[in-house]
């Protein structure tokens, strides 16, 4: 019965247990939540280019040739689908299953440079490495953005709360599974780079042209789009840097050697401009601005959830808002879903003997 009673209070607070315990400043592990669903994490989009490093995952990627068609688009789709993980606990299983069972057909060799490489995208190696390389991210930059370095046992927290996020993506084999503790997770991570990744033309030339990436077309009437093309050519440069140096600066030294982005001296400074900036950002945006909408969502509902006192007036004020939030996430998942990614099959235009189509 106990366990039984846990199990519900878990599913109710949907893992937010793991953020409380002795050792684990409050403010510090509510902001290390939100900073998991917030819109700054994409100045890091350069962090997870490690993914890339592991050959059978760019033969895979390359074999597609999706992101040559609009890079920008892409990753936005990615971004879109990625949205299940902060929505609640019944949407992160079934986008799980989802997930999975798209991408039992995505196997196979890859072409020119990867020919001879093969690749299956549920090996639990390939598979384990893209969920490892996401939950990196999120704790290599949270220092960035917040200014507050993690102490030992909220890092233990703070990737205990991401395994159970991630939980459902994780394949049955202990292969497909994050490792128990953080300091595991750590010494999986650094043998995985030094023994498992490899420098590659793929991962070289997508990072290099961050500061090219194409107009995001994904939700632009086409009418707007011509118009919107010159601003964006002036400010693609400047924003592409931006990523390259705060990913360069944030990722494993081993990773950016891999990349062949030559960080100089002048990058030192600049990056402590921009992680001034970020952490302003994050002082003094409402979360309404810092937060993507969904998680947003979330967390206010917590929020009125841990100030319930009792009574039936603060119950029903509860009630009332958690049918809103409910009801507008519900709407959020549903556009997310539409723009996410539908297929990660070979397009049939590249399925012949030609890789360019």
């Amino acid at each position: 019965m106990t366990e039984l009673l846990c199990a519900a209070v878990d599913d109710d607070t949907d893992g937010l247990g793991l953020l409380r315990g002795p050792g684990l400043r409050p403010e510090v592990m509510a902001d290390f939540r939100k900073h998991i669903g917030s819109v700054l994490n994409g100045v890091f989009a350069g962090v997870l280019f490690d993914e890339v490093a592991m050959l059978p995952i760019a033969a895979s990627v390359d074999r597609t040739g999706r992101f040559r068609d609009n890079f920008t688009d892409r990753g936005l789709r990615s971004a879109f689908s990625g949205q299940a993980i902060l929505a609640g606990a019944e949407q992160r299983r079934k986008h799980a299953q989802w997930l999975i069972s798209q991408h039992r057909s995505v196997r196979g060799t890859g072409v020119g440079e990867y020919d001879g490489v093969r690749y299956s995208a549920l090996d639990p190696d390939l598979w384990l490495w893209i969920i490892a390389s996401a939950v990196h991210a999120i704790i290599v930059s949270y220092p960035v953005c917040s200014g507050t370095r993690l102490r030992p046992a909220e890092s233990e927290a703070g990737y205990q709360y991401l395994r159970h996020l991630f939980s459902d993506l994780e394949l049955p084999s202990q292969r497909g599974r994050l490792p128990a503790t953080f300091d595991e997770f750590t010494a999986y991570y650094d043998e995985t780079v030094a023994t498992g990744l490899a420098a590659n033309g793929f991962l070289r030339n997508q990072f290099a042209t961050l500061t090219r990436l194409p107009l995001p077309t994904l939700l632009l009437p086409r009418w707007l789009r011509p118009v919107l093309t010159p601003p964006w050519l002036v400010v693609r440069p400047l924003i592409g840097h931006v990523v390259q140096v705060c990913s360069a600066k944030t990722m494993h030294p081993d990773v950016l050697a891999l990349i062949g982005f030559d960080l100089k001296r002048r990058h030192d400074w600049e990056f402590a401009v921009y992680s001034r900036l970020l952490q302003l950002a994050w002082l003094l945006l409402p979360d309404r601005l810092l937060l993507e909408p969904i998680h947003y969502n979330r967390v206010r509902l917590d929020a009125l959830r841990q100030r319930l006192d009792g009574s039936a007036r603060a119950q029903a004020r509860y009630d009332r808002a958690a049918k809103r939030l409910q009801r507008e996430n519900a709407l959020l998942a549903a556009f997310y879903d539409s723009y996410g990614l539908d297929t990660f099959a070979v397009p049939e235009h590249r399925l012949g003997s030609c890789p360019f189509g």
